[in-house]
């Protein structure tokens, strides 16, 4: 078979054509790139202490993470402290449209380790301390859709022949990393109020490649097929910096404001594979192009409140902390050519600010800590935001959660001190669903095959990411 620039019939994509020069509406593998790597968190990543109290100590400080939400909580700190945590992470996805299919991967990772300087003593009104820490998030995500009976179409072979064709599956694949460099300093005025400037490097380095795959239903026939401008591989350098303040109203009350400004991503280098068409109508594949472009990530604000006591004698205690952040979505921006500037309007027209809230509690007897936490996300993109279907027999429906959906996260932890040695652990589940459009322009150089996946209504995959995280973190006082 030697079919030249077919066009797929199905169901698919025309709110936006992907490629660079013939993107008309937005280049989603960017948008998703932003919302998944780019940001401005780092999901699952931090001390077992902070990820067992379900990320929420803004307002308790006193820990390495902590100082990730408010920097101000450095200034708690009453000794020197050094640490380094340890995790294991199971992350599956089951891509569902018709069938269902679920693909798990299990990483270890050293999610983060830094130290903290307690200068200063008791006597003084006014102490600094001074911190650093490193933190580390795989960024390894793949999904899967697998065949569906209900998506066949006719092609036409090099006769004219109609022939059927089965939709075999569709496949989106992530790999890299990304990693925080941080420096923080904190005031602390006679242990009631509390100052904190934290400042960030940021490096990322991510590949991507998507595949089309469909067979022949009569002679079995099975092409593979590349979406135009991958795989492609990126690689950048951020900045972004912290501010906070944190107050006792009692004894027991804690009250904590940060500010996060925006990543400002620069130096985006963007290597990927571009397929042409010869004068013959021949497609070869293309040699690796490079472009330089530059995003924005977004900003965030977190109000904290927090209640910690003894809540019996001496060796029975209760904390209790909550956080508020509000994310800054719309200032996402992109900075570059037409084709990089042209996802602002997807920005512009479908992306809303989201809200996380989170909760936690830590229990102590003795040396022995207990914790659990909750924590949920809403949303970056709003409600119905696209119509689409989920195969050729079915209506058009509007879906929200597109390409980033609702977060929900709990935890539990469990902590014991040694002397001036302390071991903490923690597990935490994370969830969330979203839809994926199948969208693209595709070929196959061996055949002389393409295939773009562009229509009116998207043809829609839901899929559900399952995080298990388990983190080990071994500490020091001194």
């Amino acid at each position: 078979m030697k079919n030249k620039a077919i066009i797929c019939g199905i169901a698919l994509l025309a709110v936006f054509q992907t490629g660079k020069a013939q993107t008309t509406g937005f280049y989603p593998n960017d948008v998703i790139d932003v919302f998944n790597s780019y940001g401005n968190n780092f999901d699952g990543v931090g001390t077992a202490r902070y990820l067992g109290m379900g990320e929420s100590m803004g307002a308790l400080g006193g820990d390495l993470s902590a100082v990730e939400t408010n920097p101000a909580g450095l200034g708690i700190f009453k000794n020197s402290e050094a640490s380094v945590s340890l995790s294991v992470l199971s992350s599956g996805n089951k891509a569902s449209m018709t069938d269902s299919y679920k693909r798990t991967d299990t990483n270890f990772n050293l999610p983060g380790a830094g130290f903290v300087l307690a200068l200063g003593d008791d006597s003084e009104p006014l102490k600094f301390n001074i911190g650093a820490s490193y933190s580390y998030q795989s960024l390894d995500n793949e999904v899967y859709f697998p065949q569906n009976q209900n998506i066949r179409y006719l092609y036409p072979d090099v006769n004219g022949v109609d022939q059927e064709y089965i939709f075999e599956g569709y496949e989106q694949y992530t790999s890299g990393y990304k990693s925080k460099t941080k420096f923080s300093i904190a005031a602390n005025y006679q242990d009631k109020v509390y100052f904190g400037l934290g400042l960030d490097w940021h490096y990322l380095n991510i590949d991507r490649n998507v595949h089309y795959t469909h067979r022949n239903t009569v002679d079995g026939e099975l092409l593979v097929f590349n979406e135009q401008f991958t795989p492609y591989s990126q690689s950048a350098n951020g900045f972004g910096l912290s501010l906070g303040v944190l107050g006792k109203i009692t004894p027991e009350i804690r009250l904590g404001l940060a500010y996060h400004s925006p990543v400002w991503w620069s130096d985006i280098g963007y290597d990927y594979i571009a397929y042409n068409t010869d004068k013959t109508g021949d497609i070869y594949r293309d040699r690796w192009y490079y472009d330089n472009y530059k995003n924005t990530a977004p900003g965030k604000i977190v109000v904290s409140g927090a209640y910690a006591s003894n809540i019996i004698n001496d060796n029975n205690s209760l904390a209790f902390n909550i956080d508020f952040i509000n994310y800054f979505n719309k200032g996402i921006e992109f900075k570059g050519d037409t084709d990089y500037k042209i996802n602002n309007n997807f920005v512009s027209d479908y992306v809303q600010n989201s809200q996380e809230y989170r909760a936690g509690v830590e229990y102590r007897y003795k040396w022995l800590k207990l914790r659990t936490g909750y924590a949920h996300v809403s949303s970056p993109v709003k409600d119905k935001s696209i119509q689409g279907t989920f195969d050729l027999s079915s209506n058009g429906t509007y879906v929200k959660n597109y390409l980033a959906g609702e977060v929900n996260k709990f935890s539990v932890g469990v902590g014991y001190d040694l002397g001036p040695f302390f071991v903490d652990f923690a597990y935490q589940n994370s969830k969330t669903d979203y839809y994926t459009s199948l969208s693209g322009q595709f070929y196959n150089s061996g055949s002389d095959a393409s295939i773009e996946l562009d229509n009116n209504i998207p043809l829609l995959g839901k899929v559900t990411n399952t995080q298990d995280n388990f983190v080990l973190t071994l500490g020091m006082r001194f």
